[in-house]
């Protein structure tokens, strides 16, 4: 960490204690330490309490902290137990406390999981995550199927390592790769490659764009390098995308972010997926029309994104001096016009720029690698690097208003569709 000493590696042990060393420092010839024997104190000399103790009944509460802190008959930590109905009352509570298990080696029981959801208990893609995690932290776990709403997570000893996950439907790979994240970043020593293949644009998780763009750069103002690349894209329901990160260890620095600075460049994307070139044109055309009534210009470009299905997305990235960049996202859908998936993103940014404007007082953050061009060859993903070398900082192109048509790049395939 930035200005303070370099920290101790800590090994966590199958118990989940942590090891400790002392060192003591004797001054030259002050020989060794020994204890010394003197005489029994009288009971005349001890003074009598200045009132008179009653042990009382402890509380619910002072009985739950003192299970989480208590071990098993057999020296095992004693599950921590977590209500799943709390706050949202959705999967979030249960992937952030597999990251938390897996970084601590504490153990979890959730009950009441997803509560507040209308299908409650686990679905198919939190159960993803939860095998995932399982892996990663060879965990023993009870309860992990479908609809299941009480889980026990006990991690075991593990080191991160490469990860390959199908999450088998259109769940989000973004979701399971933030529950990852930290524990790979945070504990390894090496930089691991992980693969997720299953949705990379959901309504209800963030999409590939905001990953790249501000998921990533964010992760960078703390110090934590994280590259991504999609080679296929996945939409709801086929799913099918395909996502790759490449994970540095890390040791977060403390950033500040109170203000920001103007506005420096908005810069966006049009995608589709196996449709019409005249999905990404119309919507790319409502957005710059939006957008200049608003007095701003854009660079949007037009994409073709691979995917065994079919799907559309606008992406548009506001770029402000000394701040992270803000990425909104516009999904497609059957039956949805492309002026409403422009509409969905425009509305966000506009939304965007009319709130109070943090400042950043510290730190710009280090962009990361561009996602605004059309899916290249594995020589360009993370995983084709060596590990020691870092992801490439893009050059950044001056604002235009004119797209790239999706006629010049040599992979695009359309089939007959529409949005």
């Amino acid at each position: 960490m930035d200005g303070f000493p370099e920290p101790e590696p800590v090994e966590w042990n199958g118990s989940g204690k942590r090891p400790f060393r002392t060192r003591v420092d004797l001054q030259a010839g002050a020989g060794s330490r020994r204890w010394r024997a003197h005489a029994a104190h009288r009971a005349e000399s001890i003074a009598a309490p200045h009132h008179v103790f009653r042990p009382r009944p402890a509380g619910g509460g002072e009985l739950r902290g003192m299970a989480a802190n208590s071990t098993t008959g057999r020296g095992e930590l004693e599950p921590i137990r977590l209500d799943g109905s709390r706050g949202e009352g959705g999967g979030q509570i249960l992937r952030t406390a597999l990251t938390l298990s897996l970084l601590t080696g504490r153990p979890f029981r959730m009950v009441k999981i997803r509560a507040n959801r209308d299908q409650p208990g686990l679905r198919p893609q939190h159960k993803t995550a939860v095998d995932a995690a399982a892996e990663l932290g060879r965990a023993a776990v009870t309860g992990a199927a479908v609809g299941a709403r009480e889980l026990t997570f006990r991690p075991g000893p593990h080191e991160p390592r490469d990860l390959t996950i199908d999450i088998g439907t259109a769940g989000s790979t973004g979701l399971v790769l933030q529950t990852l994240h930290l524990p790979l970043a945070l504990r390894g020593r090496d930089p691991v490659r992980v693969v997720l293949e299953g949705g990379t644009f959901n309504p209800k998780a963030p999409a590939y764009p905001f990953l790249e763009r501000t998921w990533c750069a964010y992760l960078a103002a703390f110090g934590m390098r994280l590259a991504l690349t999609m080679p296929a894209a996945g939409f709801y329901p086929r799913g099918g995308g395909r996502l790759e990160a490449w994970v540095e260890p890390a040791q977060p620095r403390p950033w500040t972010l109170t203000d920001r600075g103007p506005l420096s460049r908005l810069v966006g994307t049009a995608g589709v997926a196996n449709l019409r070139d005249d999905i990404a044109r119309r919507m790319r055309d409502r957005a710059l029309h939006r957008l200049n009534a608003h007095g701003l210009a854009a660079d949007i470009e037009l994409v073709h994104w691979p995917s065994p299905g079919q799907g559309a997305a606008l992406s548009l990235t506001a770029e402000h001096d000394a701040a992270v960049p803000a990425t909104f996202v516009g999904l497609g859908a059957r039956g949805k016009p492309s002026e409403a998936v422009a509409d969905e993103a425009v509305d966000q940014l506009l939304a965007f720029e009319a709130s109070p404007a943090p400042r950043s007082t510290l730190t710009r953050p280090t962009r990361s690698s561009s996602p605004w061009r059309s899916p290249r060859g594995a020589a360009n993903s993370p995983s084709a690097r060596s590990p020691n070398t870092s992801a490439p900082t893009p050059r950044p192109s001056p604002p235009s208003s004119t797209a790239r048509s999706p006629s010049k790049n040599p992979a695009a395939k359309l089939s007959p569709g529409g949005s």
